[in-house]
């Protein structure tokens, strides 16, 4: 009898900690669209209906980072706001100094940290930041006037 209820609990252990599958699996028909479609890796693809070849569609490129929302989400605005000089330059001010050509000697400069251009005070290194981040932000501050 222990042997059986043994085996029982095992049964129901192996069971509950996923040895079945969580939702029955759909035939291929009912989950393509005869059209276009979406793997279970939001890979799309378009069916020909005629031959019923299967082409996959190339995503769209990742959206471009916004300089804006990366400032808002650093600790950028503790020192510096859009049209007022606060703890560094305000950004209306760097806008003005600086243009495109400037785009990877500030990103340099956001990354690193540095001093003496604006006054003695330095700017703290943002190290953990991408380089592709930091000239969004740089983009971004350059259409400040």
């Amino acid at each position: 009898m222990k042997k059986i209820s043994s085996a029982l609990i095992l049964a129901v252990i192996c069971y509950a900690c996923g040895n079945h599958p969580s939702e029955p699996k759909k035939p291929i028909s009912a989950s393509i669209n005869p059209q276009i479609g979406e793997t279970k890796a939001k890979k799309a693809f378009v069916v020909d209906s005629a031959t019923g070849a299967v082409t996959v569609a190339v995503p769209p490129p990742p959206p471009a980072k916004d300089g804006k929302a990366l400032i808002a989400g650093g600790d950028c605005l503790a020192c510096h706001q859009e049209k007022t000089k606060l703890v560094g330059p305000s950004y209306a001010e760097v806008a003005k100094k600086y243009n495109e050509k400037d785009i990877a000697k500030l990103a340099k400069k956001i990354k690193e940290g540095g001093a003496g251009v604006w006054g003695e005070i330095p700017m703290a290194p943002h190290p953990t930041l991408s380089e592709e981040d930091c000239e969004a932000m740089v983009k971004y501050i350059l259409t400040i006037k």
